[in-house]
């Protein structure tokens, strides 16, 4: 579960989080939906502690993402879609991900099956 309690970002004097409270509870999709500017992009960063937060925390399943001893095995993120390179399939994409964070090779598999990707797996993403 993510649990985010009064989740505060600041930039100076600008708020691009304020005050944030909710739960993620596993198993449930949940949408993170708002404006260009509405801070989404920030709120996962602190959940991936990819930020510090000005204010308040954020735990996953109890921990910071940060004190996880192997966060990809539990967390899966992909904040910034450039960051997928366009000359690979998203099957190589999984892979190389799944390799770095000791995941079995059947994960990608898995979550490409999960995700209805399975039959466009091998096709460049770009």
């Amino acid at each position: 579960m993510i649990t985010a309690t009064g989740l505060t970002k600041r930039y100076g004097s600008t708020a691009a989080v304020d005050h944030l409270t909710f739960e993620v509870k596993p198993g449930i999709v949940t949408g993170f939906l708002g404006p260009n500017g509405a801070g989404k992009t920030t709120s996962m960063r602190l959940i991936l502690g990819l930020d510090a937060a000005t204010e308040g925390s954020v735990t996953i399943n109890g921990q910071s993402y940060r004190d996880k001893k192997a966060p990809m095995q539990e967390v899966g993120a992909l904040i910034d879609p450039s960051a997928v390179h366009g000359g690979r399939s998203a099957y190589h994409h999984l892979l190389w991900q799944a390799q770095a964070g000791s995941l079995p090779r059947q994960r990608v598999d898995d979550v490409l099956d999960m995700v209805g990707l399975t039959e466009v797996a091998g096709k460049k993403v770009g």
